[in-house]
């Protein structure tokens, strides 16, 4: 009896196979061979039946051996188990993927520093619901189990983004699915200022874990892409102009600008505010670049005067607006109406620029021959990608001021404090700042459309100015207090010109959430929508871009990182989600269920006398 359940595990193994291959076959068989064959199948039967370990196996190895003789396979019999094997275990997958669990591995850097490109996650299907299979829709869905901060895996079925189609299994065509946090539920209101997020929810409580809980410390959220967010504009010019222009921000229109007969141009607010930079506290944020010497006399001969001498210049572009519009030629040689912005500038000392690389974010990119290319870029015309010196080839990242060498399967090695990527002259310093993110020359200053701004942000909080979710600048430094010498002069010299500068969080004087001030100033998500956002703003495609997510399409949620191994590996930095919920023990319970029919079936169809 040693050993007694293995040890007929590959008898009952062959018994099964040979009695159905012999089913198959039984017609083409003479009657002596049908005759020896259904004495080995008899045999093995009762001998499995019995227990009979010995006997097992002996007759088992006969009755193989008669099977290779009698039942020999040929092409179609092996075409046919092939494809019936590939379609159950097709379908199987499918069906486990997309109701119980799955391994994703993500793509992009959208989710830096959390998640970071060929990371692979163990994704939870049952976090909140029980999902249909190949529809983006639920046979059970429990909007209480979602959780703000909680790492979520959506489908981008019926959503406004480009590309949607994907394989799966390279055979199924399917949509693509994405990975962002999940921030808003239907019903909250959320407004941003100094990086962080302030909400109410429907009721009007605070939702202070947006901005105090231990998983949203080590990120920074920005309210836009860039200020203009998605234009829209007829497809055909009216006299060469493109006009109307509606300007979409989280894929839903906000303003309008119109350029009339007369050549005057108007605009008009599409949501209940008075300013366009009131929307969500757009006002609270500028999109930010370094300029050189050189930069600051050709692009704004007129201002270089008022500022002194230093190597380095932050530009901060502010406030977009209405008011004052201006006609451009974009990115698609469109003439239309466009935002009008403040500019301010601020010197920068070797000091500040120490700090910056102290705190440097970059994309990961890839330097060959002296030219870097952001990874996972289509984009391989050299004469648009920066060339970074004294770097051996191969693959690349900055983080938080540490610079890493990416190896095989994202696995990062840190080099030294001293290596040229991390050098903190002026050069190198405006070169990771401007082109950090995008690895596009359209991005420098100097570029001739002027067109592009790079994905870096500024804004204030407790007074201090903050650049790469740091404060670089702080309230007692020189340059700040010359800096806002000069936006003051500006405001008294023009009535219609609003400063960059600390307008405090949406708190009341006793430090309470102001529901009043974010329910008329703050984003709010619609029923059965929520709002998701990357953790690395500056790379990521999420609500800002395409919109709010359909309660339908959520799929899932993120439970462990699995590869690569390292400080990262294991749980995620997200809220603790709950496991013994309706949805997940549902799943288990099926499980469980299936797998002993299953048993119970094979046991009782091997352990009947077999039918000739």
């Amino acid at each position: 009896m040693k050993w007694l359940f293995f040890s007929l595990i590959r008898p009952k193994r062959i018994l099964r196979q040979s009695y159905r291959l012999y089913r198959r076959k039984e017609k083409s068989l003479s009657a002596p061979q049908k005759e020896e064959i259904q004495s080995f199948l008899t045999n093995l039967q009762s001998a499995i039946i019995q227990k009979d370990s010995e006997k097992a196996h002996q007759t088992a190895l006969l009755l193989e051996d008669a099977s290779r003789k009698l039942l020999t396979k040929n092409s179609w019999d092996h075409l046919r188990d092939f494809c019936s094997a590939m379609l159950f275990a097709l379908v199987v997958a499918i069906a486990v993927r997309q109701m119980w669990f799955e391994l994703y591995r993500i793509p992009s850097g959208s989710m830096r520093p959390t998640l970071k490109e060929e990371d692979f996650l163990l994704v939870s299907k049952t976090d909140f619901g029980i999902n249909t299979v190949t529809r983006t829709s639920h046979f059970h869905f429990d909007p209480t189990l979602v959780k703000r901060g909680q790492i979520v895996i959506f489908s981008i079925d019926q959503m406004d983004v480009s590309d949607p189609d994907t394989m799966y299994f390279y055979l199924i065509p399917g949509k693509k699915q994405f990975v962002k946090r999940l921030i808003g539920k239907p019903g909250d209101s959320v407004y941003f200022y100094g990086g962080r997020i302030y909400g109410i929810d429907a009721e009007g409580h605070d939702l202070v874990d947006l901005r105090e809980s231990d998983w949203i410390q080590p990120l920074e959220h920005i309210p836009f892409i860039r200020f203009d967010g998605k234009p829209d504009t007829p497809t055909v010019p009216n006299k060469g102009i493109f006009s109307p222009v509606v300007f979409n921000q989280m894929n839903e229109p906000i303003a309008r600008l119109t350029f009339q007969d007369y050549g005057k141009i108007t605009g008009e607010m599409l949501v209940p505010m008075k300013n366009y930079f009131d929307a969500w506290g757009f006002k609270n944020f500028a999109m930010a670049r370094l300029l050189t010497p050189a930069d600051i006399k050709q692009l704004y001969n007129n201002q270089s005067q008022e500022l002194r001498i230093a190597p380095l210049y932050l530009e901060l572009t502010h406030h977009p607006s209405l008011t004052n519009p201006v006609l451009v030629r974009d990115e698609y040689r469109r003439l239309r109406p466009d935002l009008s912005t403040s500019v301010s500038f601020i010197e920068l000392d070797q000091e500040n620029l120490d700090a910056i690389m102290r705190h440097m974010i970059t994309c990961r990119f890839i330097v060959k021959d002296g030219i870097a290319t952001r990874y996972g870029s289509s984009f391989y015309s050299t004469t648009f990608l920066p060339h970074i010196k004294n770097v051996e080839n191969g693959t690349y990242e900055i983080q938080d001021g540490k610079a890493y060498r990416v190896l095989w399967g994202g696995i990062t090695l840190r080099l030294p404090d001293d290596h040229p990527l991390l050098a903190t002259d002026p050069m190198n310093v405006q070169l990771l700042y401007n082109l950090g993110i995008e690895m596009d020359t359209h991005f420098t200053p100097a570029h001739p459309s002027g067109l592009f701004y790079p994905s870096r942000y500024a804004y204030f909080r407790n007074h201090d100015l903050y650049l790469l979710g740091t404060p670089i600048l702080k309230q007692t430094d020189s340059n700040l207090s010359l800096y806002f010498r000069r936006e003051h002069q500006k405001q008294a010299a023009s009535a219609n010109y609003s400063p960059f500068e600390d307008m405090g969080p949406p708190l009341t004087a006793n430090g309470q959430i102001d529901g009043d001030f974010i329910r008329k100033y703050g984003l709010k998500v619609p029923e059965k929508m929520y709002l998701v956002l990357g953790d690395n703003h500056a790379m990521s495609a999420d609500s800002r871009h395409f919109g709010f997510v359909p309660q339908d399409n959520l799929r899932g949620g993120a439970c462990l990182l699995i590869w690569p191994f390292g400080s990262r590996w294991g749980r995620l930095l997200q809220p603790a989600i709950a496991h013994l919920t309706i949805p997940n023990l549902t799943i288990w319970v099926l499980f469980v269920l299936i797998s002993l029919a299953y048993a119970t079936y094979i046991h009782r169809k091997y352990n009947k006398p077999l039918k000739f």
